[in-house]
């Protein structure tokens, strides 16, 4: 049996604004005046934001801080897809979760366009 426009539209209707899985997205970018491209898995660590995971002892943390823009190469998950670059900017350096990501500071991310 076949649903409806109506009830197909009412089953898409959410309490929260979900995001896309990013099992195999990843983005690199060269911070600051380093000559080295770093390049890091993207993380979807919520309904309302994504970012990347840095080692504690990353010397990229010396470079970034939140509120610095950048230039990154954003890699979609699925391979068909080419590379996109967008300005974006650090919104916060943080703990993650009691748990888990040990050794780990989570580095959170806004696409500005």
């Amino acid at each position: 049996m076949k649903k409806d426009t109506e009830e197909i539209n009412r089953m898409d209707l959410r309490g929260e604004t979900r995001t896309k899985s990013l099992k195999n997205a990843s983005v690199e970018f060269k911070p600051g005046e380093s000559e080295l491209v770093h390049h890091f898995k993207l993380k979807d660590f919520s309904a309302e934001g994504f970012g990347i995971l840095v080692r504690k002892d990353s010397k990229v943390l010396k470079h970034i801080k939140p509120g610095h823009v950048f230039t990154m190469m954003f890699h979609p998950d699925r391979a068909a897809k080419g590379p996109v670059t967008h300005h974006t900017e650090i919104k916060h350096i943080s703990e993650p979760a009691p748990g888990t990501y040990q050794g780990h500071l989570v580095v959170g991310l806004l696409i500005l366009e």
